[in-house]
Protein backbone atom coordinates (compact mmCIF):
# COMPACT_ATOMS: atom_id res chain seq x y z
CA UNK A 1 0.00 0.00 0.00
CA UNK A 2 1.28 3.31 -1.06
CA UNK A 3 -0.22 6.45 1.14
CA UNK A 4 0.34 9.66 -0.78
CA UNK A 5 -0.38 13.30 1.37
CA UNK A 6 -2.23 15.97 -1.03
CA UNK A 7 -1.12 19.41 0.14
CA UNK A 8 -3.53 22.21 -1.04
CA UNK A 9 -5.78 25.18 0.17
CA UNK A 10 -9.10 22.68 0.35
CA UNK A 11 -12.03 23.51 2.82
CA UNK A 12 -13.22 26.75 2.29
CA UNK A 13 -15.86 25.90 -0.42
CA UNK A 14 -13.55 28.18 -3.27
CA UNK A 15 -14.51 26.35 -6.34
CA UNK A 16 -10.98 26.90 -8.10
CA UNK A 17 -9.11 25.11 -5.59
CA UNK A 18 -11.64 22.42 -4.84
CA UNK A 19 -11.24 21.66 -8.64
CA UNK A 20 -7.39 21.49 -8.52
CA UNK A 21 -8.21 18.71 -5.51
CA UNK A 22 -10.89 16.82 -7.83
CA UNK A 23 -8.45 16.28 -10.80
CA UNK A 24 -5.80 15.29 -8.90
CA UNK A 25 -8.38 12.36 -7.26
CA UNK A 26 -9.51 11.56 -10.86
CA UNK A 27 -6.49 10.64 -12.03
CA UNK A 28 -5.00 9.51 -8.42
CA UNK A 29 -8.06 7.01 -8.14
CA UNK A 30 -7.28 5.18 -11.58
CA UNK A 31 -4.21 3.97 -10.19
CA UNK A 32 -5.89 1.24 -7.83
CA UNK A 33 -6.51 -0.39 -4.59
CA UNK A 34 -2.55 0.14 -3.77
CA UNK A 35 -2.83 3.48 -3.09
CA UNK A 36 -4.15 5.59 -0.83
CA UNK A 37 -4.64 9.15 -0.53
CA UNK A 38 -5.02 12.08 2.19
CA UNK A 39 -5.06 15.44 2.45
CA UNK A 40 -3.88 18.31 4.59
CA UNK A 41 -4.54 22.04 4.20
CA UNK A 42 -1.67 24.22 3.17
CA UNK A 43 -1.39 26.83 5.90
CA UNK A 44 1.17 26.89 8.35
CA UNK A 45 -1.16 25.46 11.35
CA UNK A 46 -2.29 22.15 9.44
CA UNK A 47 0.42 21.60 7.63
CA UNK A 48 2.67 22.20 10.98
CA UNK A 49 0.64 18.89 12.45
CA UNK A 50 0.90 16.32 9.65
CA UNK A 51 2.62 13.09 10.06
CA UNK A 52 4.86 13.07 7.20
CA UNK A 53 6.42 10.15 8.40
CA UNK A 54 3.45 8.91 7.62
CA UNK A 55 3.67 9.06 4.05
CA UNK A 56 5.78 7.36 1.26
CA UNK A 57 5.30 10.58 -1.02
CA UNK A 58 3.91 14.32 -0.29
CA UNK A 59 2.49 16.14 -3.06
CA UNK A 60 2.43 20.07 -3.48
CA UNK A 61 -1.08 20.49 -5.21
CA UNK A 62 -2.28 22.69 -7.53
CA UNK A 63 -2.58 26.73 -6.53
CA UNK A 64 -0.15 29.29 -5.77
CA UNK A 65 1.02 27.58 -3.07
CA UNK A 66 4.05 28.64 -3.64
CA UNK A 67 3.32 31.99 -2.91
CA UNK A 68 2.43 34.06 0.41
CA UNK A 69 1.45 37.65 0.81
CA UNK A 70 4.95 38.57 2.84
CA UNK A 71 7.18 36.67 0.06
CA UNK A 72 6.46 34.73 -2.95
CA UNK A 73 7.67 31.46 -1.78
CA UNK A 74 5.79 30.49 2.01
CA UNK A 75 9.25 29.19 3.22
CA UNK A 76 6.97 27.09 5.33
CA UNK A 77 5.60 24.97 2.89
CA UNK A 78 9.16 24.36 1.12
CA UNK A 79 10.17 23.70 4.85
CA UNK A 80 7.76 20.51 5.02
CA UNK A 81 8.70 19.24 2.00
CA UNK A 82 12.54 19.29 2.79
CA UNK A 83 11.44 17.80 6.06
CA UNK A 84 9.73 15.02 3.86
CA UNK A 85 12.97 14.80 1.89
CA UNK A 86 14.76 14.27 5.17
CA UNK A 87 13.04 11.52 6.51
CA UNK A 88 13.91 9.68 3.28
CA UNK A 89 10.11 10.38 1.82
CA UNK A 90 9.23 10.78 -1.73
CA UNK A 91 8.30 15.01 -3.04
CA UNK A 92 6.17 15.68 -5.88
CA UNK A 93 5.61 18.96 -7.68
CA UNK A 94 2.23 18.82 -9.15
CA UNK A 95 1.05 22.58 -11.24
CA UNK A 96 1.53 25.11 -8.04
CA UNK A 97 2.58 28.50 -8.73
CA UNK A 98 3.96 31.89 -7.51
CA UNK A 99 1.90 34.90 -6.85
CA UNK A 100 2.22 38.49 -5.17
CA UNK A 101 4.50 39.39 -7.60
CA UNK A 102 4.87 43.31 -8.06
CA UNK A 103 3.46 44.47 -11.24
CA UNK A 104 6.68 46.06 -12.58
CA UNK A 105 7.84 42.39 -12.67
CA UNK A 106 5.63 42.33 -15.88
CA UNK A 107 6.32 45.84 -16.76
CA UNK A 108 9.68 46.77 -16.78
CA UNK A 109 12.04 44.29 -15.50
CA UNK A 110 12.66 45.79 -11.87
CA UNK A 111 12.41 43.14 -9.42
CA UNK A 112 14.08 41.15 -11.94
CA UNK A 113 15.95 38.95 -8.65
CA UNK A 114 12.21 39.03 -6.40
CA UNK A 115 13.09 35.23 -4.69
CA UNK A 116 16.76 36.48 -4.17
CA UNK A 117 16.24 38.45 -0.65
CA UNK A 118 18.74 39.15 1.48
CA UNK A 119 18.91 36.64 4.67
CA UNK A 120 17.00 33.76 2.49
CA UNK A 121 20.41 32.11 1.80
CA UNK A 122 19.14 28.99 3.84
CA UNK A 123 15.65 29.03 2.23
CA UNK A 124 17.24 28.87 -1.38
CA UNK A 125 19.63 26.05 -0.35
CA UNK A 126 16.41 24.27 0.56
CA UNK A 127 14.18 25.41 -2.43
CA UNK A 128 16.70 24.01 -4.56
CA UNK A 129 16.95 20.64 -2.48
CA UNK A 130 13.50 19.91 -2.79
CA UNK A 131 12.91 20.80 -6.70
CA UNK A 132 16.31 19.04 -7.18
CA UNK A 133 15.01 16.27 -5.58
CA UNK A 134 11.28 15.65 -5.97
CA UNK A 135 10.59 12.62 -8.00
CA UNK A 136 9.05 15.46 -10.15
CA UNK A 137 8.44 18.53 -10.54
CA UNK A 138 5.82 20.96 -12.96
CA UNK A 139 4.81 24.20 -12.04
CA UNK A 140 1.86 26.25 -13.43
CA UNK A 141 3.28 28.96 -16.02
CA UNK A 142 6.11 30.00 -17.70
CA UNK A 143 6.72 33.16 -15.25
CA UNK A 144 6.46 31.12 -12.35
CA UNK A 145 9.14 28.65 -13.90
CA UNK A 146 11.46 31.84 -14.95
CA UNK A 147 11.09 32.95 -10.90
CA UNK A 148 12.27 29.78 -9.88
CA UNK A 149 15.26 30.01 -12.41
CA UNK A 150 16.17 33.40 -10.95
CA UNK A 151 16.25 31.95 -6.98
CA UNK A 152 18.78 29.38 -8.59
CA UNK A 153 16.68 26.27 -8.88
CA UNK A 154 18.59 24.48 -11.63
CA UNK A 155 16.63 21.62 -12.05
CA UNK A 156 14.59 21.39 -15.39
CA UNK A 157 11.60 22.44 -14.04
CA UNK A 158 8.17 21.30 -16.81
CA UNK A 159 5.63 23.82 -16.95
CA UNK A 160 2.81 21.44 -16.71
CA UNK A 161 0.18 23.81 -16.23
CA UNK A 162 -2.63 23.97 -14.05
CA UNK A 163 -4.45 20.87 -12.85
CA UNK A 164 -7.61 22.78 -14.09
CA UNK A 165 -6.33 21.79 -17.58
CA UNK A 166 -7.70 18.09 -17.07
CA UNK A 167 -11.00 19.58 -16.80
CA UNK A 168 -13.40 18.22 -20.07
CA UNK A 169 -15.51 19.55 -22.38
CA UNK A 170 -19.32 19.26 -20.88
CA UNK A 171 -21.45 17.06 -22.25
CA UNK A 172 -24.79 18.09 -21.28
CA UNK A 173 -26.00 21.27 -21.87
CA UNK A 174 -28.36 22.30 -19.23
CA UNK A 175 -31.59 24.54 -20.40
CA UNK A 176 -31.04 28.24 -21.61
CA UNK A 177 -30.16 30.40 -18.34
CA UNK A 178 -33.48 32.15 -17.42
CA UNK A 179 -34.38 34.45 -18.04
CA UNK A 180 -32.88 34.83 -21.54
CA UNK A 181 -33.61 33.17 -24.36
CA UNK A 182 -31.50 30.73 -26.94
CA UNK A 183 -31.19 33.90 -29.49
CA UNK A 184 -29.50 36.08 -26.86
CA UNK A 185 -25.98 37.08 -27.18
CA UNK A 186 -24.92 36.56 -23.81
CA UNK A 187 -21.75 37.02 -21.84
CA UNK A 188 -21.09 34.93 -18.70
CA UNK A 189 -19.11 37.15 -16.19
CA UNK A 190 -17.38 36.03 -12.97
CA UNK A 191 -16.98 39.29 -10.34
CA UNK A 192 -15.66 39.06 -6.90
CA UNK A 193 -13.04 40.63 -4.52
CA UNK A 194 -9.58 39.82 -3.59
CA UNK A 195 -9.96 42.22 -0.90
CA UNK A 196 -7.96 44.74 -2.36
CA UNK A 197 -4.92 42.74 -3.02
CA UNK A 198 -4.81 43.89 -6.57
CA UNK A 199 -2.46 45.47 -9.32
CA UNK A 200 -4.21 49.01 -8.75
CA UNK A 201 -4.96 48.22 -5.24
CA UNK A 202 -9.17 49.81 -5.38
CA UNK A 203 -11.34 47.36 -6.21
CA UNK A 204 -14.39 49.74 -6.14
CA UNK A 205 -12.37 52.08 -8.71
CA UNK A 206 -11.97 48.56 -11.06
CA UNK A 207 -15.87 47.85 -10.08
CA UNK A 208 -16.61 51.25 -11.80
CA UNK A 209 -14.60 50.90 -14.76
CA UNK A 210 -16.13 47.25 -14.94
CA UNK A 211 -20.05 48.33 -14.79
CA UNK A 212 -18.99 51.16 -17.61
CA UNK A 213 -17.90 48.52 -19.86
CA UNK A 214 -20.43 45.95 -19.41
CA UNK A 215 -23.12 48.78 -20.14
CA UNK A 216 -21.25 49.59 -23.49
CA UNK A 217 -21.93 46.01 -24.17
CA UNK A 218 -25.54 45.44 -22.77
CA UNK A 219 -26.00 48.98 -25.45
CA UNK A 220 -24.29 46.76 -28.02
CA UNK A 221 -26.95 43.75 -27.57
CA UNK A 222 -25.40 41.69 -24.98
CA UNK A 223 -26.88 39.95 -21.81
CA UNK A 224 -24.95 39.69 -19.11
CA UNK A 225 -24.90 36.48 -16.92
CA UNK A 226 -23.08 36.41 -13.58
CA UNK A 227 -21.26 33.32 -12.12
CA UNK A 228 -19.55 33.14 -8.71
CA UNK A 229 -16.70 30.71 -8.12
CA UNK A 230 -17.14 31.53 -4.22
CA UNK A 231 -19.63 32.62 -1.80
CA UNK A 232 -17.82 35.63 -0.37
CA UNK A 233 -17.82 36.98 -4.08
CA UNK A 234 -21.78 37.26 -4.11
CA UNK A 235 -22.18 40.70 -2.22
CA UNK A 236 -19.43 42.23 -4.31
CA UNK A 237 -21.05 40.63 -7.73
CA UNK A 238 -24.57 42.30 -6.66
CA UNK A 239 -22.34 45.44 -5.80
CA UNK A 240 -21.57 45.64 -9.86
CA UNK A 241 -25.01 44.35 -11.11
CA UNK A 242 -26.41 47.54 -9.36
CA UNK A 243 -24.79 49.90 -11.31
CA UNK A 244 -25.81 48.65 -14.33
CA UNK A 245 -28.50 50.68 -16.59
CA UNK A 246 -30.50 47.91 -17.78
CA UNK A 247 -31.76 45.31 -15.29
CA UNK A 248 -33.53 43.17 -18.10
CA UNK A 249 -30.08 42.59 -19.42
CA UNK A 250 -28.31 40.93 -16.74
CA UNK A 251 -29.29 38.09 -14.08
CA UNK A 252 -27.12 36.69 -11.05
CA UNK A 253 -26.65 33.22 -10.11
CA UNK A 254 -25.87 32.83 -6.55
CA UNK A 255 -25.13 29.33 -6.39
CA UNK A 256 -21.51 27.93 -6.33
CA UNK A 257 -21.55 24.99 -8.99
CA UNK A 258 -19.31 22.16 -8.89
CA UNK A 259 -16.88 22.64 -12.14
CA UNK A 260 -19.29 20.43 -14.39
CA UNK A 261 -22.08 22.13 -14.06
CA UNK A 262 -20.33 25.48 -14.99
CA UNK A 263 -18.95 23.87 -18.31
CA UNK A 264 -22.24 22.92 -19.12
CA UNK A 265 -23.13 26.28 -18.10
CA UNK A 266 -21.00 28.14 -20.44
CA UNK A 267 -21.69 26.68 -23.66
CA UNK A 268 -24.97 29.11 -23.44
CA UNK A 269 -22.10 31.76 -23.62
CA UNK A 270 -20.79 34.38 -26.49
CA UNK A 271 -17.14 34.87 -24.67
CA UNK A 272 -16.47 35.14 -20.85
CA UNK A 273 -15.25 38.01 -18.48
CA UNK A 274 -13.42 36.60 -15.43
CA UNK A 275 -11.90 38.28 -12.40
CA UNK A 276 -10.67 35.30 -10.53
CA UNK A 277 -8.34 32.74 -12.20
CA UNK A 278 -9.66 29.80 -12.47
CA UNK A 279 -13.30 31.44 -13.89
CA UNK A 280 -10.86 31.57 -16.95
CA UNK A 281 -9.60 27.70 -16.97
CA UNK A 282 -12.84 26.91 -16.89
CA UNK A 283 -14.14 28.92 -19.85
CA UNK A 284 -10.90 27.52 -21.96
CA UNK A 285 -12.32 23.85 -20.89
CA UNK A 286 -15.46 24.52 -21.66
CA UNK A 287 -14.43 26.15 -25.51
CA UNK A 288 -15.61 29.48 -24.89
CA UNK A 289 -13.29 32.68 -25.33
CA UNK A 290 -12.38 34.69 -22.15
CA UNK A 291 -11.11 38.14 -21.47
CA UNK A 292 -8.96 37.47 -18.02
CA UNK A 293 -9.07 40.75 -15.89
CA UNK A 294 -5.44 40.72 -14.40
CA UNK A 295 -5.71 41.50 -10.98
CA UNK A 296 -2.45 39.70 -9.96
CA UNK A 297 0.88 37.99 -11.28
CA UNK A 298 -1.20 34.06 -11.36
CA UNK A 299 -3.36 35.86 -14.36
CA UNK A 300 -0.54 36.93 -16.47
CA UNK A 301 1.34 33.49 -15.58
CA UNK A 302 -1.91 31.38 -17.02
CA UNK A 303 -2.56 33.77 -20.27
CA UNK A 304 1.33 33.06 -21.32
CA UNK A 305 1.01 29.61 -20.92
CA UNK A 306 -1.80 29.14 -22.86
CA UNK A 307 0.02 31.40 -25.56
CA UNK A 308 -2.78 34.60 -25.05
CA UNK A 309 -1.24 37.09 -23.70
CA UNK A 310 -3.48 39.87 -25.66
CA UNK A 311 -6.45 38.17 -23.88
CA UNK A 312 -5.66 39.74 -20.10
CA UNK A 313 -6.04 43.64 -19.21
CA UNK A 314 -4.26 44.47 -16.12
CA UNK A 315 -6.62 45.49 -13.56
CA UNK A 316 -4.50 49.28 -13.23
CA UNK A 317 -4.70 49.72 -17.11
CA UNK A 318 -6.34 53.38 -17.24
CA UNK A 319 -7.82 51.81 -20.43
CA UNK A 320 -9.62 48.79 -19.40
CA UNK A 321 -13.16 49.87 -21.07
CA UNK A 322 -11.84 50.70 -24.15
CA UNK A 323 -9.30 47.45 -23.95
CA UNK A 324 -12.54 45.32 -23.41
CA UNK A 325 -14.57 46.33 -26.43
CA UNK A 326 -12.01 46.54 -28.31
CA UNK A 327 -11.01 42.41 -27.25
CA UNK A 328 -15.05 41.86 -27.60
CA UNK A 329 -14.33 42.83 -31.40
CA UNK A 330 -11.21 40.58 -31.44
CA UNK A 331 -13.22 37.47 -30.15
CA UNK A 332 -15.90 38.15 -32.70
CA UNK A 333 -13.40 38.21 -35.72
CA UNK A 334 -11.34 35.42 -34.52
CA UNK A 335 -13.21 33.35 -31.87
CA UNK A 336 -12.91 30.42 -34.38
CA UNK A 337 -8.97 30.97 -34.17
CA UNK A 338 -8.52 31.34 -30.48
CA UNK A 339 -10.77 28.43 -29.91
CA UNK A 340 -8.15 26.80 -31.72
CA UNK A 341 -6.02 27.88 -30.01
CA UNK A 342 -7.38 27.31 -26.54
CA UNK A 343 -8.03 23.35 -27.25
CA UNK A 344 -4.70 23.12 -28.77
CA UNK A 345 -2.80 24.11 -25.15
CA UNK A 346 -5.29 22.67 -23.38
CA UNK A 347 -4.58 19.22 -24.67
CA UNK A 348 -0.73 19.56 -24.55
CA UNK A 349 -1.08 20.31 -20.89
CA UNK A 350 -3.19 17.29 -20.27
CA UNK A 351 -0.49 14.69 -21.18
CA UNK A 352 2.00 16.25 -19.55
CA UNK A 353 -0.19 16.65 -16.03
CA UNK A 354 -1.09 13.14 -16.11
CA UNK A 355 2.49 11.95 -16.73
CA UNK A 356 3.57 10.84 -13.52
CA UNK A 357 0.02 9.13 -12.96
CA UNK A 358 1.03 7.05 -15.60
CA UNK A 359 4.48 6.01 -13.71
CA UNK A 360 2.90 5.10 -10.58
CA UNK A 361 3.65 8.98 -9.14
CA UNK A 362 6.89 7.39 -9.11
CA UNK A 363 6.50 5.61 -5.94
Amino acid sequence: MKHVLYIGWIGYNNLGDELMFECFKEQFYQLGDDYRLDLVNNEKRYLDNASLQAYDLIVLGGGSILSGANHPIQSYIIDALYQALQLNKKVMIWGSGIDWVPKSYLTDGQNIDFLKTNGWKSFHEKLNTVFRESSWSGVRGPLTKQLLEQAGVKKDVVISGDPAFLLQHGTDKNPFPAPFHPDDKVIGVNWGTSFHNIYGRNEITLEDQFADALNQLIADGYKIYFYIMWHADLEHTKRLAAKLSDKASWQIDDTVYPAASVLSLMTHFDFTINFKLHANYLSLAAGVPFIALGYRFKIFDFVRSVQLEKMAIATDDANLVPQIISLEKKISKNRSDIIETMDKQRQAYRLKLIEPFEQGLYI
